[in-house]
């Protein structure tokens, strides 16, 4: 079928569903190369990916290779999250029977001035922009 081909060590394996992340440099006002996906791109689209994969039906219930596309064209935040939340709303779309909509939020801690994490030291800040993933 359509499944994604993996090489790896131990031989082949497929993949019947995975979702292609793109983060041009474009999306931050950088100028770069593109072509290979790089170490940032698979990493955030693994993240991406995970987050969908439960909420998929089973092979035997949908026989279907998916392929979620997540082309990154602007980011103020967690550009992965964002593809959690879209490529939620693209499977519903295309008329896949998830089991539930998911979606993602951007999620970060702020340590004080004390030493280590605790308590008393950190606070945890829920659906962060760009400016404070810089903090």
């Amino acid at each position: 079928g359509m499944k994604q081909k993996i090489d790896s060590i131990d031989g082949g394996d497929t993949k019947r569903f995975y979702l292609q992340y793109s983060f041009l440099p474009s999306c931050v006002g950088e100028t770069g190369r593109t072509g290979a996906p790089g170490r940032r791109e698979v990493g955030h689209g693994n993240l991406a990916e995970r987050a969908l994969a439960p909420i998929l039906p089973s092979e035997e219930s949908f026989p279907y290779s998916i392929r979620v596309e997540s082309l990154i064209t602007e980011s103020h935040g967690s550009s992965s999250m964002a593809s959690v939340c879209g490529g939620c709303l693209a499977l519903m779309d295309a008329g896949v029977p998830i089991k539930a909509p998911v979606a993602g939020i951007a999620m970060g801690m702020l340590l004080g001035d004390k030493g280590g994490v605790s308590d008393d030291n950190a606070v945890i800040v829920s659906d962060i922009l760009g400016t404070e993933d810089a903090l």
